[in-house]
């Protein structure tokens, strides 16, 4: 018989090491073996207890979460799950333990948000067993920016379902205004990270618009927009009810709205039902782009639980576009990628950096075209 996870909560809160303690112990695969107020305590709590995962408060007393993360990373790795608030403080901090080695992260209820305590406590254990399969190194780098693991080719077999070989062109008259189409990429538990190495090889000048759907929160995914916008060429934000798609810059899907694109190339949000309990959902975005922009989408799965996106796959290969999914290696969680490749629905499987550099090679992405581009955009004195 499987022994149950073993977690430890770390949170200078009585009251939210009580509800976290509540929530895990409803599960009969969950034991809680501790709990500490505080991050020296909590480090002391590890090395003598060894549980399977630790859940970590992003702020706190003493020895603040992000301070606890680097020295459970370097010293005793375990799976880590924040508990973070829902301030933009709290979003930069938890998106930083992602880049220090954290697994995820997971909004602390509090008696005046509108959460639902079920659903708060079904994604809580979800997560925390998610959690407790993730292979943990000795380092603050994540494993997601592990670039020893090698990539491939697509899984043999018959994809599911064939992509179209000659998409009728007539579809695309409005879409010609972006020649190099539109790449969805979709991404979950320890998107930030592989994300952001994607996005990192590719040019200012990349041919096609770019969509993210990551699943996030609302100040989450605007903080994201921010620190991707900082740290990689192309430009980033979040996008906006009426944006217009644009070769070169990357719309991310606001939290708590689905984005649909028109075949004009502007981006629609709306609230609808949640997908599979997602909102933004990667397959209503990449459906959606499909639809309106046939061959010309490219979509691809990176490392999160779940399944969301695969049947985007399946619409983005029925109008005959291409499709790439993360390897297992350097997955934090390999659910929806694994899935893609389990039914043949990736054109090509790599590292975020091979993807990059695969998606650079078919859309001649190279330096003379670059160097090109570049002319073109120097003012004449």
């Amino acid at each position: 018989m499987k022994q149950p996870t073993r977690v430890l909560i770390i949170d200078d809160s009585p009251f939210i090491c009580r509800l976290l303690a509540n929530y895990l112990e409803s599960a009969a695969d969950v034991t809680v073996v501790g709990t500490a107020n505080d991050g020296v305590t909590g480090l002391a709590q590890i090395r003598q207890l060894r549980p399977d995962v630790v859940t970590l408060d992003v702020e706190m007393p003493q020895m603040d979460g992000l301070a606890t993360l680097e020295h459970i990373m370097h010293d005793m790795p375990v799976p880590v799950l924040m508990i973070s608030g829902i301030s933009r403080r709290s979003a930069r901090l938890s998106l930083r333990a992602m880049e220090l080695g954290a697994v995820d992260f997971t909004l602390k209820y509090t008696p005046q948000s509108d959460t639902n305590p079920e659903t708060l406590r079904k994604e809580i254990l979800a997560k925390v067993r998610a959690a407790a399969q993730v292979k943990v190194v000795r380092s603050v780098r994540p494993r997601s920016l592990g670039d020893s693991a090698s990539g491939g080719a697509a899984m043999n077999g018959d994809p599911l379902p064939s992509r179209a070989q000659q998409p009728p062109l007539e579809s695309y008259s409005q879409a010609s205004r972006l020649p190099g189409g539109v790449l969805v990429i979709g991404a979950s538990t320890g998107g930030p990270v592989a994300v952001r190495e994607l996005l990192s090889q590719l040019p200012i000048h990349f041919p096609a618009a770019i969509i993210l759907v990551q699943h996030m929160p609302a100040t989450f995914t605007n903080v994201l927009a921010t620190q991707l916008n900082n740290s990689v060429a192309l430009n980033v934000r979040e996008a906006q009810m009426g944006d217009r798609l644009r070769p070169g810059q990357v719309l991310i899907a606001p939290g708590d709205y689905h984005l649909l694109v028109r075949p004009d190339s502007r981006v629609y949000l709306n609230q609808a039902d949640k997908i599979m309990g997602h909102r933004p959902s990667i397959n209503v975005t990449m459906q959606s782009v499909a639809q309106a922009f046939g061959h010309r989408t490219r979509g691809v799965l990176l490392t999160g639980m779940g399944e969301d996106g695969v049947l985007g796959l399946v619409a983005i290969r029925s109008k005959g576009g291409q499709s790439y999914a993360q390897n297992a290696e350097t997955c934090v969680v390999d659910g929806m990628p694994q899935r893609a490749r389990e039914l043949g629905l990736a054109d090509f499987v790599g590292t975020p950096a091979q993807i990059a550099q695969r998606l650079r090679e078919e859309m001649a992405v190279d330096n003379e075209w670059q160097m090109a581009a570049e002319m073109l955009s120097v003012p004449l004195i």
